[in-house]
């Protein structure tokens, strides 16, 4: 299995991911993916806070372009920037639902992305238990894992 290698770029997670700065999901540049793989799906966790971890994000049958773009629009379906499926977050949304720490507290996400050739065929009201379920029954060709950090 090929390891990618994700990258949020010199700064990182930007305000306008926060959910109070404009929640558009982030550009990820993805490195190290095989060039003939089709498709990524993707995996984002809160994990701070005394609360349990919360899936912030699943999207999945994303074009394998050695990035993930930013601005998906909201909704199951999602045509740009590139055509897609969004699952339900934990707040119900099939949407990015960035960060929201508030001031001087730090927020730590999880991104995990996961390279496949076969489309994930799955309905879009699944959840990240589902996706990763669905994806661990393909053929995994490339992974790849990046914590990151959100001051506030």
């Amino acid at each position: 299995m090929d390891t990618i290698t994700i990258d949020l770029g010199n700064v990182g997670l930007t305000p306008s991911s926060t959910f109070s700065g404009g929640n558009i999901s982030p550009k990820i540049n993805l490195f190290g993916v095989p060039k003939d793989m089709q498709y990524v799906s993707l995996v984002v966790i809160n994990k701070s806070g005394e609360e349990k971890s919360k899936c912030i994000w699943t999207i999945w049958n994303i074009p394998s372009v050695g990035h993930v773009p930013p601005g998906f629009d909201e909704g199951p379906a999602p045509k740009f920037p590139f055509p897609a499926v969004q699952g339900l977050n934990d707040f119900g949304e099939h949407k990015w639902h960035g960060p929201n720490p508030g001031l001087g507290v730090r927020d730590k996400l999880l991104f995990q992305v996961f390279g496949h050739d076969d489309r994930i065929v799955i309905s879009p009201d699944s959840k990240m238990d589902d996706l990763i379920k669905a994806v661990r029954e393909k053929e995994i060709r490339a992974f790849g894992t990046l914590e990151v950090f959100y001051l506030g």
